[in-house]
């Protein structure tokens, strides 16, 4: 009886092992089951024991064919991403590969997406009614950051999320103006112990009580309607808006002011920005604070700025030319070296939010908003730490340059019957602080090659001319 058992238990086993692969594992177990005769002692449990034997068979034979596949995958030459749908389901998978075509869609990786989400969600979010589904507060989020990534158009970016053309354009609004309202703080100068980092960290690059560094980028754009023309064509020959863009040691902005025609030139962008004003009433960043230099003479907070600026007491320009002193020459390699974090800030800006690299259709009543609003998503990753692929700052083009396919062909200037830009304030004010910003470079020139007799020169910069 005990050579029966064991016999049929194994040609069972093997005749259901040969019924698992078309997938009547369990017909067979009842079809066993109904033709042993249920007097035999001990057969439950061989029933037991078989029905266990099926199971992990199975699990076997599914964990072996899942590594099978993942060894598949990781071996495919080109991989290609599997279409679920529509780029708003490809966004919404989970994984390392995904992370990847996330973050380069919508350039913020998945959990600061959804942190930013939070916080914006309840200004862009719609409420259901009985005529209509709202879209949902992330949909229109990822669609404006792809907008800004990939630098598409609005008909593009939006049907590729599964929405109409007026809704990527309310989106885009509704985006900007929330990100302003929540996160306006974030361009703002640096106070307490943040200001003191700053301060220090351009005393290490040996210029004491500097706060920052200024410099102006264009925004190309076509040739706005309803407005003069002439004013909006810059120096390349196209047609632009310029940004004046202050940032610190990290590359963190803490100014920015757009919307001066591209005609005019930085020095007069400056004087109607609000920074301008501060410095001249010595409020904001400028109200208190000062260093004294080594031959005594007390300097205040000031940014550096390139040769394009006035030389002023609160803002230091390089000096220039082929006569300089070896004094002048360490200065200006300094003051070259300190002032790269804003060209570091505006290739990081350009090349990661590409819309704002080429030339672009741009309402300019919105168009300001929109840069205000990717300096603050520019804060975010830099207050998070967000590492940028590589070949997204691979480029090798200026930041003042537009993409070879867009350029504009060069147009001869005309001559212009009244200015562009606001008048000019008085000269015997602006030759005052001429003289003494002169006067405090002078110092500061001293002060500098001072320390570089002590710590060593700069390294050379290549690229200074």
């Amino acid at each position: 009886m005990d050579d029966w058992d064991d016999s049929t238990f194994l040609l069972v086993f093997i005749l259901l092992q040969w019924m698992n692969h078309r997938n009547v594992v369990a017909m067979a177990v009842v079809q066993a089951a109904s033709a042993v005769p249920t007097s035999v002692p001990g057969m439950p449990d061989a029933l037991l024991l078989l029905g266990g034997a099926v199971m992990h068979g199975m699990s076997l034979t599914s964990a072996v064919a899942a590594m099978a596949g993942r060894r598949m995958d990781e071996r495919r030459r080109v991989w290609v991403l599997q279409r679920s749908g529509g780029v708003w389901e490809d966004l919404q998978r989970l994984g390392g590969r995904h992370e990847k075509v996330f973050q380069r869609f919508c350039r913020l990786p998945r959990p600061l997406f959804y942190e930013v989400l939070a916080r914006i969600a309840p200004h862009i979010q719609r409420q259901e009614t009985n005529w209509r589904q709202p879209l949902s507060a992330a949909q229109k989020f990822a669609c404006v950051l792809m907008r800004w990534a990939t630098g598409g158009f609005y008909r593009q970016s939006a049907h590729s999320l599964y929405m109409r053309l007026a809704s990527g354009l309310c989106s885009n609004e509704d985006v900007v103006d929330a990100l302003i309202n929540e996160y306006g703080h974030l361009l703002q100068f640096p106070t307490c112990q943040s200001l003191q980092d700053t301060i220090d960290a351009f005393e290490c690059k040996r210029f004491p009580s500097c706060v920052g560094a200024i410099d102006c980028t264009h925004v190309y754009i076509e040739k706005p309607r309803n407005r003069r023309g002439e004013c909006y064509y810059d120096r390349t020959g196209q047609f632009s808006v310029v940004a004046q863009v202050v940032c610190d040691h990290e590359c963190r902005i803490t100014s920015a002011y757009v919307g001066s025609p591209g005609s005019v030139h930085d020095s007069l962008v400056l004087r109607v920005s609000p920074i301008y004003r501060q410095a001249q009433a010595g409020t904001g960043v400028f109200a208190t604070g000062s260093e004294v230099l080594r031959d005594g003479r007390r300097v205040g907070r000031y940014f550096l700025g390139d040769a394009g600026y006035p030389q002023l007491p609160w803002l230091m320009t390089p000096i220039g030319g082929n006569n300089r002193t070896p004094a002048e020459r360490v200065y200006d390699d300094c003051h070259t070296s300190a002032r790269s974090c804003i060209e570091r800030t505006f290739g990081r800006l350009k090349k990661v939010w590409r819309s704002f690299m080429w030339r672009r259709i741009a309402n300019m009543k919105t168009l300001c908003k929109e840069f205000m609003a990717i300096c603050i998503l520019h804060n975010i990753m830099v207050e998070s730490k967000v590492e940028i692929d590589p070949e997204l700052l691979s480029d090798d083009s200026s930041s003042d340059e537009c993409d070879g396919q867009t350029t504009a062909r060069l147009r001869r200037r005309g001559t212009r019957r009244r200015p562009c830009g606001p008048p000019q304030p008085p000269e015997e004010d602006a030759a005052c602080a001429m003289t003494l910003g002169k006067e405090l470079r002078e110092s500061l020139i001293g002060h500098v090659a001072h320390h570089a007799r002590l710590h060593g020169a700069p390294r050379p910069n290549l690229w200074h001319r």
